[in-house]
């Protein structure tokens, strides 16, 4: 951080002395004109909300009720503010403030979304400040660029020469240490050798960030400033006191170590303690003795106008104050050339006064007065149901059945005593209950929050319309919107201003986000820094149904003139309506209570516009509708007739080719038949052949087998001739006769 002098030429003035008694009066009357203005009445508020009432304690022994009125109306209200400013993913839209500035305004209001959704806690962020003003009647958010880099650290071993270079070649890569690993031995291709490759171990540092935007809801009784202004703006001193900070945060911040370490802790103990923190969460703070680098100490960032360079005019000063106001000690300062970061988040505007006005504040008297009145009607109730006994003093033999009696149980009485009478206790149900009634009757007077409105009770609908309810409900919503609005107006608005001017100021290089499932590059240096920011608060309040209903009202009367535009010959201005389509149908998609609405229909930039407007431009050239019914009817017939005498050329063309496939099919089939007969007949001529030939085959054998027969018979009768003369000449040698 940049110091100026501390002293003038002459050394005569001591600057910084000077600065520092400054800033710790101002701290000092800060924090006296809270304790005795402000901090009575928010930590009312807190212990209301939270059920606890000191001020209106119980009758020992009585009841303890506590109407929870506080809590009950916030817990109503706190939705319906939400919802206003959560409906639609965008809650901020830049306008144009000077030509050229059409181009960006999408970009930066996508861009500020993204930002206060998705880099900060954007929703947390919007509950709290809620939440903070319409209990403790101002929300405070904090906007201010951290220039602090975010870094990540990562070792690489086994390095060469090039892969080192290759990393080095990233400009947000700084080497902390390096040291040589064992080389690597390879084989060089070119001469066969072993060649040696030095490797090297590294560790790094790798800037991830070099800043962005942060936004943070502090608590009211940290918010400190001077008690003549009226709003931040115009406010001589502001201030954060942060009494979380450790002196290990701040000597990590820069400062002094050796005056970090001489500062006084934090006593959590002592005055210095915040009644509303100790309110809001008792056990959050304690004095465990840890280690001496986490103790906490009371930082003060304060921003104070004073004269620091002598020319008479009062210059903004940004100045770090560490330690209780008085004893504490300058850490450092500067001259601060943007806007102060801190934001009211209003719930009432009160004119001319700073300190807004709280739902918890218009509820709280009633909250008491229905505790109090709860509490007699609960008393009344257990004398009624147990009322004071009349006894003749030792007429009861046994007391203690008397005083603490069983079921079915009997009293034992002397004979000749009294009996026992019982004190009759008048019932006060009906006037409590009109008494509550009424009180109920003033909180809705005065927030708007009934049982028409809480919730769906049917008791509330009985003898009612259901215009009369709707109005009525309408009634309590319009003050919810009013809250909103002025959260919207005086609040918010200022807040995505103060952002929009951090991002053009300080973020120096273009930047990829994911956005509606594409990736964008945003590069803010070309955005004007002074567009205006309009909160978008249009629906919200009301019950989805209503903003449903009336936004397809508007769909219907957008449709119906885009219709009327086209038929009276405008298309440039019906062509001009459709974005306007488009956005009431992402307006029916956000009041249905679905996210990313954008996603359901295409982008229409101005080059659409243009080009729809073209082709309507040469639709229009065209001839007169007459004209072109008449054309188009020539053109008809004459297609026509092209068709017909086509279509009987090819009928023709289908004979002809019909004609000639059955010519050529039926000299086919007769080529077909005489290659049949042709081959029948050769398969008979060949049978024929094969029998004649089995015939003179047989008939040889035949005649083979009978002269073989005929040689066999001759056979035999010769060798039977032959053994009858053998037989006749042995019988004539027998008989001695001669041989014949």
């Amino acid at each position: 951080m940049a110091q100026a002098a501390k002293t003038d030429e002459g050394g005569r003035r001591d600057l910084e002395g000077e600065l520092k008694a400054l800033i710790a009066n101002e701290i000092s009357d800060a924090e006296t004109f809270v304790s005795t203005e402000v901090v009575t009445e928010r930590v009312r508020a807190i212990n209301y909300y939270n059920g606890e009432m000191p001020d209106t304690p119980h009758q020992q022994g009585w009841s303890e009720f506590k109407s929870r009125d506080v809590a009950d109306v916030i817990g109503w209200v706190l939705p319906g503010i939400i919802r206003v400013f959560t409906a639609s993913d965008r809650i901020v839209d830049y306008e144009p403030t000077k030509p050229g500035d059409e181009a960006f305004t999408d970009q930066a209001s996508d861009y500020a979304n993204y930002v206060f959704w998705k880099d900060n806690d954007g929703y947390r962020i919007m509950w709290d400040a809620t939440h903070d003003s319409l209990l403790q009647a101002d929300g405070i958010v904090k906007t201010y660029w951290d220039d602090s880099e975010e870094c990540e650290y990562s070792v690489h071993s086994g390095l060469d020469a090039q892969s080192l270079a290759l990393l080095l070649e990233d400009p947000d890569v700084e080497i902390m240490s390096q040291k040589e690993a064992d080389p690597f031995t390879d084989i060089d291709p070119e001469t066969g050798q072993q060649v040696s490759i030095p490797l090297y171990d590294v560790k790094i540092k790798r800037v991830t960030s070099k800043g962005k935007l942060v936004m943070e809801t502090v608590e009211p009784e940290n918010f400190l400033k001077d008690r003549e202004s009226i709003t931040i703006e115009t406010a001589r001193f502001v201030c954060h006191r942060d009494p979380h900070v450790t002196r290990s945060k701040l000597i990590e911040m820069g400062f002094d170590k050796k005056i970090v370490e001489n500062l006084p802790r934090y006593n959590f103990t002592s005055s210095r303690l915040s009644p509303e923190a100790n309110a809001r969460d008792p056990y959050q703070f304690g004095n465990a003795n840890g280690d001496p680098s986490m103790d906490r100490i009371e930082l003060y960032e304060c921003y104070i106008k004073a004269d620091v360079n002598d020319d008479g005019i009062a210059e903004t000063v940004l100045a770090y104050y560490a330690g209780a106001s008085g004893a504490g000690e300058l850490l450092d300062w500067e001259i601060w050339d943007d806007e102060t970061p801190f934001t009211q988040i209003p719930c009432e505007p009160v004119p001319h006064r700073f300190t807004s006005r709280s739902l918890a504040g218009d509820v709280m008297d009633v909250q008491q007065i229905k505790t109090s009145v709860g509490r007699q009607l609960l008393n009344n109730a257990y004398q009624v149901n147990n009322p004071q006994k009349d006894i003749e003093l030792g007429s009861v033999i046994n007391m203690d059945e008397l005083i603490n009696p069983t079921v079915g149980g009997v009293i034992l009485r002397k004979q000749g005593s009294n009996p026992v009478n019982y004190t009759v206790t008048p019932s006060i149900l009906q006037d409590a209950l009109a008494t509550m009634g009424f009180m109920d009757q003033v909180i809705e007077m005065r927030t708007g929050v009934s049982r028409a409105t809480m919730a769906l009770d049917p008791e509330t609908l009985q003898n009612q319309t259901a215009t009369a309810n709707q109005n009525q409900r309408d009634s309590a919503y319009s003050q919810v919107e009013l809250i909103a609005r002025n959260q919207a107006e005086l609040g918010w608005k200022k807040v995505f201003a103060k952002v929009l001017k951090l991002i053009v100021k300080h973020q120096d290089r273009p930047r990829m986000i994911r956005l509606r499932d594409e990736w964008v590059e945003m590069d803010p240096r070309q955005w004007n820094a002074t567009m205006d920011a309009q909160i978008n608060v249009g629906l919200g309040t009301g019950s989805r149904d209503r903003d449903m209903s009336m936004l397809n009202n508007i769909l219907a009367s957008q449709i119906a003139i885009t219709d009327r535009f086209q038929a009276a010959g405008l298309a440039d201005k019906a062509i001009d309506m459709m974005p306007k389509i488009r956005k009431t149908l992402v307006k029916i998609v956000e009041a249905a209570g679905i996210k990313n609405a954008d996603s359901f229909y295409p982008d229409i930039d101005e080059a659409d516009l243009e080009q729809l407007k073209q082709m309507a431009a040469e639709m229009a050239s065209q001839p007169p509708p007459e004209v072109q019914v008449q054309q188009a009817k020539i053109q008809a017939d004459v297609q026509k007739s092209q068709a017909e005498l086509q279509l009987k050329q090819q009928d023709q063309q289908s004979t002809l080719q019909m004609t000639a496939m059955q010519n050529e099919a039926n000299i086919q089939l007769q080529r077909d038949k005489m290659q049949q007969d042709a081959a029948l007949q050769a398969q008979k001529m060949q049978m024929d052949y094969e029998l004649r030939q089995q015939q003179i085959a047989a008939e040889i054998q035949l005649k083979r087998e009978q002269l073989a027969a005929e040689l066999q018979l001759k056979r035999e009768l010769a060798a039977m001739g032959q053994q009858n003369e053998n037989t006749q000449v042995s019988s004539d040698v027998r008989t001695g006769g001669e041989p014949g």
